[in-house]
């Protein structure tokens, strides 16, 4: 599987570039380089490491998860190429993402925004159609260290185009 993440400076500028912004700026894009490489190799250790411990995780079907256990148990499920009934399995996916907007909110916060792709989920012996959406993260530094507070992920109902003059 490959997943794909554009994380050059593209939409990434902030209103004010102060050495602390840039340097959280390259620390956000490097936790997302680090959180995407960690989907696509279904690394959960290294997926569930970039959450702080008390982060919470909205999917895209209304889930919403609050810690890293719940976090964990979700995607252990996904990532298991025989998962419960009802769950999807990830494991023959391909994926592709790319950073849309990083704002820096503060020295602490920043909002990254990115566009997603994904082909290969499967329901049981069924294929789910090709997935694309979008992911809000709010990353936080707490004792030093970056993470992410909250994850908000969207799908974007088959067919959707951009509305012209958006």
């Amino acid at each position: 599987m490959l997943l794909v993440v554009a994380i050059g400076m593209a939409g990434c500028g902030s209103h004010s570039d102060t050495g602390d912004r840039n340097e959280a700026h390259q620390a956000v894009r490097d936790g997302v380089q680090r959180l995407m490489s960690a989907l696509d190799r279904r690394d959960l250790d290294g997926f569930v490491a970039e959450f702080h411990p008390a982060a919470d995780f909205h999917n895209p079907i209304g889930m919403v998860l609050h810690g890293r256990a719940e976090i964990r148990s979700l995607h252990e499920k996904l990532f298991s190429p025989a998962p419960p009934p009802g769950f999807p399995s990830f494991v023959g996916t391909s994926s592709t993402g790319s950073i849309q907007s990083l704002r820096a909110l503060s020295d602490d916060v920043v909002v990254v925004d990115w566009q997603w792709t994904q082909q290969g989920a499967r329901t049981g012996a069924d294929d789910w159609p090709d997935r694309q959406g979008t992911n809000t993260l709010i990353w936080t530094r707490e004792n030093g260290e970056w993470g992410v507070a909250a994850w908000r992920d969207k799908d974007f109902p088959p067919g959707y185009q951009r509305p012209p003059g958006f």
